[in-house]
């Protein structure tokens, strides 16, 4: 766990807003979403990063967000962890009783595969909507500043 939390201030010290500003358009992030980060982790900080260390997928991308927002270094750590613990305890208690069962009950593979094309279709859809979403507003301002 202090691996963990060592890497997510790496993370955290990293997510410069210069950075950002500078090469954000490459991936799709633009100055307004950079303004909403700063808006939301002015307002709901630490109840953000709390929450999204319980999520899977989100928990391993939220410290460079908090970073770029320049979260509060101190509150950072703390709300990693705590949103950490309960997720990592239930990990390791699923996975001990899974594991006493996952040769012994074939059903199991079968049931936990089953979700491997739900997940990905989901990820695709977001991804493709968000991308459409920042081609979409980039294509818009280039025609209303050549109009």
């Amino acid at each position: 766990m202090r691996c963990g939390i060592s890497r997510r201030i790496l993370d955290w010290m990293y997510g410069g807003r210069p950075l950002i500003e500078k090469y954000g358009k490459y991936i799709l992030i633009s100055h307004h979403d950079l303004d909403l980060a700063d808006r939301w982790f002015g307002r709901f900080g630490e109840i953000i990063v709390f929450v999204s260390r319980l999520l899977p997928a989100i928990r391993t991308f939220i410290a460079f967000p908090a970073g770029v927002a320049r979260m509060n270094l101190k509150k950072f750590v703390i709300y990693t962890f705590a949103g950490s613990l309960p997720w990592c305890l239930g990990l390791a208690y699923v996975g001990q009783k899974l594991g006493e069962r996952w040769d012994k009950d074939p059903r199991l593979k079968t049931l936990f595969h089953r979700f491997d094309f739900v997940i990905g279709i989901l990820f695709v859809l977001a991804a493709t909507w968000w991308i459409w979403r920042h081609v979409s507003i980039r294509r818009n301002r280039l025609i209303s500043d050549a109009g």
